[in-house]
């Protein structure tokens, strides 16, 4: 019994696509029709919003479907203005390559920003020796150590 009542239920599946018919006109009648049908819909559309308009302006409502006396912008002026904005936007990626200008993360710091350890000693005045040394981790450390000492003598 189910294996009967799935067939009927999967006989009906997909057949509203092969049963509706392409409106692909031939003849000059079939062109007319086509285009006639087109022009109902249009005017079914016109009346609803010219029936809109009407309650809101008995109503006193805010008017929905406002009309425009602006000209419409044509399909040369949209890839103009299409145009003008991309080489607005390229000409600033240009301008940024040129200048190697990098943008985010830790700008201008190597290797990852500051991990430079056998400069630290050197930096603070510890010693010398500009490779990494026992010194380098504590080194900043120290020299706060002995701003501060300084900073009690003097008071």
């Amino acid at each position: 019994m189910t294996g009967s009542f799935i067939k009927k239920l999967m006989s009906g599946v997909g057949q509203a696509i092969n049963k509706t018919k392409t409106n692909v006109p031939e003849t000059k009648i079939q062109k007319g029709i086509r285009d006639l049908k087109i022009a109902n819909e249009k005017l079914k559309g016109s009346a609803a919003k010219l029936k809109q308009t009407q309650f809101e302006l008995k109503n006193n409502q805010p008017i929905t479907f406002k009309g425009s006396n602006k000209k419409s912008e044509s399909n040369k002026e949209a890839y103009k203005r299409i145009q003008k904005d991309n080489t607005k936007v390229i000409g600033r990626m240009f301008k940024k390559a040129t200048e190697n200008k990098k943008d985010g993360g830790r700008m201008g710091l190597k290797k990852g920003g500051g991990s430079d350890l056998g400069m630290q000693s050197v930096i603070h005045g510890v010693d010398n020796n500009k490779n990494i040394t026992a010194a380098d981790p504590k080194a900043k450390f120290i020299a706060k150590a002995k701003n501060k000492k300084s900073k009690k003598k003097i008071i």
